[in-house]
């Protein structure tokens, strides 16, 4: 009896399932072969790549490139070869500033200074030491880029906060009027590849921008000038993060007003692929003229680098004697010189061109009179001048420094044999700043004066010292001693 139940029980669970297939059951599927793609003969995109890179012979400009590494820069050396790489093939020196305190002494001989995406800024000391450089001519150039990041951490929160260049780029373009924005420029319309690598094919007159037709940056911020020139300009659809609109007077790239200063929204253009897309190479070769173009007009504020030759002519007046002190110092001056590899030659005339030191008191010749007189100097119990008004002449030097284009002349004058060897001393050690400097003429201290001659430390003869006879009845008073 218990079996029955037990073939009831299971044919009422499988009744059911029976059921149910017969009823939703349509027969063997028939399945079509799904069409597949053909991923062989599929390729990437490809950035439109320059074949016209330029490899020919290019024009030896000769420089030195000062490229920032002092301010968290955010980029390394492989980083930008294609740059430096169109530097040295011109002829052009690679050096890097690795100490905020040799600045302004490598600016001396610069051609340009490069600061590529920033995080420090730059201290007053910096600015005015760049800003005097542009004015000698040298080329600045500064490259940011918003991709790059200082990353910090807050003390509170721990949490990491991320800090651009912007800000530390401005720190000194603000005073060349030119401003670099917190944002970036992107494109939904037209760019390669990526919303935020964005073209350019709106170019300002410039050397910079020759032979420019379209120009691809990846991940840039805008700038703006108010008296500079936008170098690179784009399309209505290109727009800002900050504000999702279009600027025409924003750009990628902005040249100052006086030609010597530019700066770029981005830095990736010039790393290698991205260096050989669209005109890029060409813009990167440009950069590299722009910088080795760059010819100060040489002043004293470049000293010890006053000279363009290889050669010095030196004449030395025929009041001064060439005795063991003047040699010594003709010799340490030799020495700085062939620091710089640049040979002295002695003469006994100044010669007509050429560059040339002359070593001089105040009792000048004829010669010396003659380049001293387009100073307006007059020599005197005081010296006047235009610059400095009327100085004293005892313990006091004279740099003064002609050019001319047949050459460069330094004249080195003092009131006495010993002081003309102080002032070449000056000459020799490459520093002149503890002097009071103009364009073409420094006034050094270099001894005492005339206050401190004869007289004022004036010992007095012991025979003028009152003495008083003590009286032969008089009993002397013994001293402490006996």
């Amino acid at each position: 009896m218990k079996r029955e139940y037990f073939y009831i029980a299971l044919a009422a669970l499988l009744l059911p399932i029976l059921a149910r297939a017969v009823w939703f059951y349509r027969g063997v599927a028939d399945r079509p072969e799904i069409a597949t793609p053909d991923f062989a003969s599929f390729a990437a995109p490809q950035p439109p790549v320059n074949s016209n890179a330029s490899n020919e012979d290019v024009k030896q400009l000769n420089g030195v490139v000062v490229i920032d590494q002092v301010h968290g820069n955010q980029f390394s050396m492989t980083d930008i070869v294609p740059f430096t790489s169109a530097i040295q093939q011109r002829g052009g020196k690679i050096e890097t500033l690795n100490d905020a305190y040799s600045l302004e002494y490598q600016l001396k001989y610069a051609s340009a200074f490069v600061s590529i995406s920033p995080s420090y800024q730059f201290t007053a000391f910096e600015v005015q030491s760049l800003k005097n450089f542009a004015e000698r001519g040298g080329r600045i150039l500064v490259f940011t880029d918003p991709t790059r990041n200082f990353i910090s951490v807050d003390f509170v929160s721990g949490n990491p906060i991320a800090f651009g260049d912007s800000n530390a780029a401005n720190s000194l373009l603000k005073g060349f009027d030119i401003t670099v924005n917190n944002d970036y420029l992107y494109n939904t319309q037209k760019n390669e590849g990526n919303f935020r690598n964005v073209f350019f094919d709106q170019f300002g007159k410039s050397e910079l921008t020759f032979g420019l037709k379209e120009i691809a940056l990846y991940g840039t911020h805008s700038l703006e000038s108010a008296s500079g020139l936008i170098l690179l300009g784009g399309s209505e659809s290109n727009l800002s993060s900050s504000n999702d609109a279009y600027n025409p007077n924003h750009g990628g790239a902005v040249l100052s007003a006086d030609g010597n200063v530019a700066a770029f929204g981005d830095a990736t253009f010039l790393s290698s692929p991205y260096s050989t897309y669209t005109d890029n190479a060409t813009l990167i070769s440009n950069l590299a003229d722009f910088a080795l173009t760059g010819k100060q007009t040489i002043t004293l504020q470049n000293f010890p680098y006053i000279f363009n030759g290889k050669t010095v002519n030196v004449y030395i007046a025929p009041d001064l004697n060439k005795n063991t002190s003047l040699i010594t110092a003709l010799s340490g001056l030799q020495s700085s010189l062939r620091f710089m590899n640049i040979e002295m030659r002695f003469v006994d005339e100044v010669p007509a061109s050429g560059d040339t030191i002359i070593i001089s008191t105040f009792s000048l010749d004829e010669d010396t009179q003659a380049i001293a007189n387009k100073f307006d100097i007059e020599f005197g119990s005081s010296i006047k001048t235009v610059e400095f008004g009327e100085i004293s002449s005892g313990g006091t030097g004279i740099f003064l420094f002609d050019t001319t284009s047949k050459g460069n002349t330094l004249v080195i004058l003092a009131g006495s044999e010993d002081d003309v060897i102080t002032m070449m001393g000056l000459a020799s050690g490459g520093s002149i700043n503890s002097c009071l400097i103009a364009d073409n003429i420094a006034v050094c201290s270099v001894g005492f004066g005339d206050d401190f001659g004869g007289g004022f430390f004036e010992e007095t003869p012991f025979e003028e010292f009152p003495s008083e006879e003590i009286p032969a009845d008089v009993e002397a008073t013994p001293t402490p001693s006996g």
